[in-house]
C-alpha cells in the first residue's frame, strides 16, 4: 500500500474518531495524516521521547538514524510528516506509520515499522554477453532492502530492456520463486538468445517515392558500423508501418496498404526488414471550398495557395495554405490563436470530402472569423536581465493599433534571432470587448561568454581563442558594490556589444576591442568603435595591421538605413622571403603604411532577421575614398552586394528549404592601390573549391598573388534542414573573377555541397564543412576541395 494513501485513511480515522468520542480532560493520541490532522493544543510541546516499534530486522539505531526530531525539540507536525517519509526512503519496510502520544509534560512521537522480508542477496545467472556491472546499473535493488514484488517485476523488465537495446530480442528473465521466500536470494535467471542484427531496409512496391524518402519517415535502420546499431524491435517496426501509412495518407494516397515482411536468416541472427506498400491512386483536389468568410473574399484567400484545383493532396501544402489565410485575416484585427477555443477568436479547420469520382477529394476550409480587435498593452515577462525597451524594438506594432497575428509572429522570429532571447511565446491578454493586451513571455539566452578554446579554418589555420564577449552589454549600469563585478548584472541589460578577443595561430595573430550601440541615446542611430591588431602570414611575406575605425549609422524605417566609417590604419610588410623571386610591388612595398579612409555605405534589407533568413533581399551600396583623412594612398572603392532568399519548401514542423541568391562586386580606381588592400577570392565564405587568396592576378617570378582592381562573385545555395533544429545542409554553386581592371577574363566556377552544425556548446559560430570542386579554373589558381569553419568552447 502506498504511505500518501494511508495517510489518508488514518486522517479519516482520526476524523471519524473525533466526531464520536466524548471529550476528555486530556487529549487522546493522534495520528498523523497526510494532511497533519492533530490536535492544535499538541503542537509546540516539548518531546519527551521518540520510540520505533514493530521493527525486528532491523535496529532501531538505523532508523532512529534518518530521524531528525529529537528529544527535547517542539513537536512539529511537518517535521514528523518528513521524518516518515526519510523511514520509508530506506525501502526495508511494507509500511510506516506515525503518531503522536500526549503526556503529562509534552509528547512522544511513535514510528511504526512492518518490517517486510529483506533481500540477502541479488544474483544473475546466466549473463554472458552483457556483464553483472551493467545489469547491477540498471537493476535499482540492493541487498537489505525489502522484497517487494512491484520493484522486482520493474528490475526483471529493466533487464530485459537492455537486452533488447543490445540487439537481444528474445531474451527473458526467470526468477525462481523458492529462494527468494525461503531465504531472501533474488536471482535473475537469463536466457539471452541470439543477437539479432538488421542487415537491410527494404521496400516493394513503392513507386512515387524513393527509399531514401521513406526510410526518413521510419526508425528500424540497418546496422552499420558505430552509427546504427540495426536494433530489431518488433514493437518498432509495427510503428514504422503506421508512420508509412500515415505518411501516404499526408501525400494523397488515401487508399494506401502498407505491411511487412521479416527475413532471418538460418542461425536467426541476421534479418531482413521489408516493407510492403501497396500505394493505390493519389488523390488530386477537384475543388478548394471557403465557409464561413466575411470580411476576406474567396478570391484573396486563394491568392497565395499552393493547393488548387487539379493538384495532388499533401497534407504539409495543406498547412503552409493555412497559415497563408490567416495572413489573409491579420491585418484586419482578427487574432489567430490555436490552442484556444474563444469563440471572438480566428478558427480555421479544415476537412476532406471524397467525391464519387474515383481518386478525388474536395478540400474545405471551415472558418469561424470571430471579430476583430485592437491592440492594448505590450507585457514583457521573464527579462530578468535585459530591458524592456529590447523587445518593444522589434515589435512594429503599437497600441491602438489593429492585433496583427502575422506581424506578431514575425516579431517573434526577429526576437529569436537576436541574442537576447532563446524562446519567445505571445499570447493575447484580457477580456476587455474590443482590445487584447499582449503578454510577451521570453527566455533568456546566454549573452556574456569567455572562451577558451581553438578554433580552425580552412581560411585562418589552426589556433587559440581567448574572446570575452557580452552581447548584452550596458556601460550605464556599472557594479554598485564590490561583490556585484562578477555578477550577471551589472555592465548588463542595454543590448550592447562588447567584444575582447586575443586569437593567435598558425597563419597569424589577431587581437580585437569592438564596443557597439545598436541605439545611441535610444534613438536610431548607432555607434561602434574597433581598435584592431592583425598579424598575418601570407604567402611569402607578414603583413601587420595595426588601426581604429569608428562607424556612425542611421536607420531610416525598417527597411533602409546607413552609415559613415573612419579608418586610420598603419600596415606593416616584413619577413620578405626570397626577394629576388617575389613580384616587384611586394618587395617594393617592404616597411610601414599609413591609410585612412571615409566609407559611407547606403542599405535596403528586407529580409526576415529571423534566425535563418528565408525571405526577402539585402541591398548594399558603398564608396569608400582611401586617403580622405591623409595618408600615403589615394584611390577610391565601390562596392555594390546584394543577397535574395527566398523558401521553396516547408515541412510540417515549420523547417525551411531556403534558395540563396548573393552577388558582391568591387571596383578600385581614382589612383594606385596597393597589394595589400586590392581583392582576392578564394575560401570559405568566397569562391569554395579553390584556396584562400587563390584566385588573384599574379606577377613575379613565383607568380605571387597581387590582388586585382575589380572582383564581382556569385552564388546560388539551397539550404535545408536535415536533422531538427542543429543540422541543416547546403549545395550550392559558385562562380567569381578577380582581374586587374574593370573587365572579364576567367570567371572561376565550382559545386558542392556542406553541413551547418549549430550546437549550444559552439556558441554563435557553427561547424561549417564544405566539399567543392572546381568546374573552371584559371592556369595558375590553386584548389582546394574542402572549405570549412569551427570553434570549440572549453
Amino acid at each position: 500500500m502506498q504511505p500518501l494513501f494511508l495517510w489518508a485513511l488514518l486522517a479519516a480515522a482520526g476524523s471519524l474518531c473525533a466526531q464520536t468520542t466524548e471529550p476528555t480532560s486530556r487529549p487522546a493520541a493522534a495520528d498523523l495524516g497526510h494532511n497533519l490532522a492533530v490536535a492544535p493544543e499538541l503542537v509546540g510541546r516539548p518531546v519527551r521521547q521518540v520510540r520505533i516499534v514493530g521493527n525486528r530486522q532491523v535496529p532501531s539505531a538505523v532508523i532512529l538514524n534518518v530521524v531528525r526530531t529529537r528529544e527535547g525539540d517542539r513537536f512539529e507536525p511537518q517535521a514528523v510528516q518528513e521524518d516518515y517519509q526519510r523511514i520509508f526512503q530506506l525501502k526495508k519496510f511494507a509500511n510506516v506509520e506515525a503518531r503522536v502520544e500526549p503526556e503529562a509534560d509534552g509528547v512522544a512521537v511513535v514510528f511504526e515499522v512492518i518490517e517486510q522480508n529483506q533481500l540477502r542477496a541479488v544474483r544473475f545467472v546466466n549473463n554472458v554477453h552483457i556483464s553483472t556491472d551493467d545489469l547491477s546499473q540498471v537493476v535499482d535493488l540492493k541487498e537489505g532492502e525489502a522484497v517487494d514484488s512491484f520493484r522486482i517485476s520493474l528490475a526483471r523488465q529493466a533487464i530485459v530492456r537492455l537486452y533488447r537495446d543490445r540487439n537481444y530480442p528474445y531474451a527473458h528473465v526467470e526468477i525462481p520463486p523458492q529462494p527468494l521466500a525461503q531465504n531472501g536470494e533474488l536471482i535473475f535467471r537469463i536466457v539471452e538468445g541470439p543477437e539479432v542484427d538488421i542487415r537491410k531496409v527494404d521496400f516493394i512496391g513503392n513507386k512515387s517515392f524513393s527509399a531514401g524518402r521513406l526510410k526518413s519517415e521510419i526508425k528500424t535502420g540497418s546496422y552499420f558500423i558505430i552509427f546504427s546499431p540495426g536494433t530489431y524491435d518488433a514493437d518498432q517496426i509495427e510503428d514504422d508501418v503506421a508512420s508509412l501509412r500515415r505518411f501516404y495518407e499526408q501525400k494523397g494516397f488515401f487508399d494506401v496498404r502498407v505491411g511487412r515482411k521479416l527475413i532471418f536468416s538460418k542461425d536467426q541472427t541476421e534479418l531482413q526488414v521489408t516493407f510492403l506498400i501497396e500505394e493505390g491512386p493519389r488523390y488530386t483536389v477537384q475543388r478548394v471550398r471557403f465557409e464561413g468568410n466575411r470580411a476576406v473574399s474567396d478570391t484573396m484567400l486563394r491568392e497565395n495557395l499552393k493547393l488548387q484545383e487539379g493538384s495532388y493532396f499533401d497534407q504539409e501544402v495543406m498547412q503552409r495554405d493555412l497559415r497563408q489565410i490567416v495572413k489573409a485575416y491579420s491585418p484586419l484585427g482578427y487574432i489567430y490563436q490555436p490552442q484556444s477555443n474563444n469563440p471572438d477568436y480566428l478558427r480555421i479547420d479544415t476537412r476532406t470530402v471524397f467525391r464519387k469520382e474515383a481518386g478525388q477529394v474536395e478540400l474545405v476550409y471551415d472558418i469561424h472569423e470571430g471579430k476583430t480587435f485592437k491592440l492594448g498593452r505590450i507585457v514583457v515577462k521573464g527579462n530578468a536581465r535585459t530591458q524592456d525597451k529590447l523587445v518593444l524594438r522589434e515589435m512594429r506594432v503599437n497600441p491602438g493599433e489593429l492585433y496583427n497575428s502575422a506581424e506578431l509572429a514575425d516579431a517573434a522570429d526577429r526576437l529569436r534571432g537576436t541574442p537576447f532571447y532563446s524562446n519567445v511565446n505571445m499570447t493575447p491578454i484580457g477580456d476587455d470587448p474590443n482590445t487584447r493586451d499582449l503578454l510577451v513571455e521570453v527566455t533568456e539566452g546566454k549573452t556574456a561568454t569567455f572562451n577558451i578554446g581553438a578554433a580552425v579554418s580552412s581560411n585562418g589555420g589552426v589556433g587559440g581563442d581567448f574572446t570575452y564577449q557580452q552581447k548584452n552589454f550596458d556601460i550605464g549600469n556599472p557594479p554598485a558594490s564590490l561583490g556585484d563585478i562578477f555578477s550577471d548584472r551589472s555592465f548588463t541589460g542595454a543590448g550592447q556589444d562588447l567584444r575582447i578577443s586575443f586569437q593567435p595561430s598558425t597563419l597569424g595573430t589577431s587581437a580585437d576591442i569592438r564596443f557597439t550601440e545598436p541605439w545611441l541615446f535610444d534613438q536610431p542611430y548607432s555607434f561602434s568603435n574597433d581598435l584592431y591588431l592583425h598579424d598575418r602570414i601570407r604567402e611569402y611575406w607578414n603583413e601587420n595591421r595595426f588601426g581604429d575605425r569608428v562607424t556612425l549609422g542611421k536607420r531610416f524605417d525598417y527597411v533602409w538605413s546607413a552609415w559613415i566609417s573612419l579608418r586610420g590604419e598603419d600596415v606593416s610588410i616584413r619577413k620578405i622571403e626570397d626577394k629576388p623571386l617575389r613580384a616587384f610591388e611586394i618587395v617594393d612595398s617592404e616597411g610601414h603604411h599609413t591609410l585612412t579612409s571615409a566609407a559611407l555605405t547606403l542599405r535596403r534589407d528586407t529580409t526576415n532577421h529571423g534566425p535563418l533568413l528565408y525571405r526577402g533581399s539585402n541591398t548594399t551600396v558603398g564608396w569608400e575614398p582611401v586617403g580622405a583623412l591623409g595618408g600615403q594612398y589615394f584611390f577610391q572603392k565601390f562596392s555594390l552586394g546584394w543577397d535574395g532568399y527566398t523558401t521553396i519548401g516547408e515541412d510540417l514542423l515549420d523547417r525551411k528549404t531556403v534558395l540563396g541568391l548573393h552577388v558582391n562586386t568591387g571596383y578600385i580606381t581614382g589612383g594606385t592601390a596597393p597589394f595589400f588592400e586590392r581583392y582576392y577570392l578564394g575560401g570559405f565564405g568566397s569562391v569554395r573549391g579553390f584556396k584562400y587568396r587563390g584566385i588573384s592576378p599574379r606577377d613575379g617570378i613565383d607568380l605571387d598573388p597581387i590582388g586585382g582592381n575589380f572582383f564581382t562573385t556569385a552564388t546560388a545555395e539551397v539550404n535545408y534542414p536535415i536533422y531538427a533544429d542543429v543540422l541543416r545542409g547546403v549545395v550550392f554553386v559558385d562562380a567569381g573573377d578577380v582581374e586587374d581592371s574593370l573587365r572579364f577574363g576567367t570567371v572561376r566556377t565550382s559545386a558542392g555541397a556542406g553541413i551547418r552544425l549549430a550546437l549550444p556548446f559552439l556558441g554563435q559560430a557553427p561547424l561549417a564543412i564544405d566539399l567543392a570542386f572546381p568546374i573552371n579554373k584559371g592556369q595558375d589558381d590553386i584548389g582546394q576541395v574542402i572549405s570549412f569553419s569551427f570553434g570549440l568552447i572549453y
